[in-house]
């Protein structure tokens, strides 16, 4: 199969899936009113070992939902920095683009006004905190219904302990993940891992109705932790489709 077909494919898979986020609003028990399309936020690493998939992904994310909002955002990474994911939800940092480096798209275009003010505030931090801090400040925002995450997941979860030097208190990384976590060296304190229960116990708040739901979907590696344990408790889910890649395995069924 060509990638174009590949693309297509798998945008089709994980819309089907997001459908059921979709609500009826009725004000007027006399009034029929169908149903509103699900309200996305999409991330989209466009590091490059992503470039080649991205104009396909949100073409197809455009179509179904074209009021979807999409946000291009260098990397996958999550850094935390003692007890704080590293451009979160607790402060706003200025837009500081690098001229070599892909940087946050800032086409505001085709969003939302909720799009838009969450980038106009947040553009800075989504630079600096890489999905850490996208998912940090959007796992609160009610006015979406889900969170997709569209990545080959290859950077890490990082946190370390300041100090001079700092210390490195847990690392995840895209090489470790099929490991069991037992397995993986975690020294963190207890209010150093607080921020992990901050997120999911806000996705969890998804089964309610009174947060987003979370998609995680991969042509690589497995998610972090986190983010699986996240989309997990919230109903979503993660899903490898690595077959999207040029060099990946053929698609399951054919």
């Amino acid at each position: 199969m060509k990638l174009p077909r590949f693309i297509a494919a798998s945008c089709f898979t994980m819309l089907t899936m997001l459908a059921h986020a979709a609500t009826t609003v009725v004000t007027d028990p006399r009034v029929v009113t169908p149903p509103a399309g699900p309200r996305i936020a999409v991330y989209l690493d466009c590091s490059n070992s992503m470039v080649p998939y991205l104009a396909g992904v949100e073409a197809e994310v455009r179509k179904q939902f074209p009021d979807a909002d999409v946000f291009q955002v260098p990397a996958i990474k999550v850094w935390v920095d003692g007890a704080s994911v590293r451009g979160g939800a607790s402060s706003v940092l200025p837009h500081k683009p690098t001229p070599a480096d892909p940087t946050v798209s800032l086409d505001t275009s085709r969003l939302s006004p909720t799009g838009k003010a969450i980038l106009a505030r947040y553009a800075g931090n989504f630079e600096a905190g890489s999905v850490g801090a996208w998912v940090d400040i959007l796992r609160t925002e009610k006015r979406y219904d889900a969170l997709v995450i569209f990545s080959d997941f290859n950077d890490q979860v990082l946190q370390v302990r300041p100090g001079k030097p700092t210390v490195q208190t847990y690392v995840d990384d895209a090489s470790q993940r099929l490991e069991p976590e037992e397995r993986i060296k975690d020294d963190r304190t207890v209010a150093e891992k607080a921020w992990e229960d901050a997120w999911v116990g806000s996705f969890d708040l998804a089964n309610a109705g009174k947060g987003p739901v979370l998609y995680l979907f991969s042509t690589r590696n497995p998610a972090s932790r986190i983010l699986q344990k996240s989309a997990e408790v919230s109903g979503g889910k993660f899903t490898l489709i690595d077959w999207l890649r040029p060099d990946g395995p053929p698609r399951p069924g054919n």
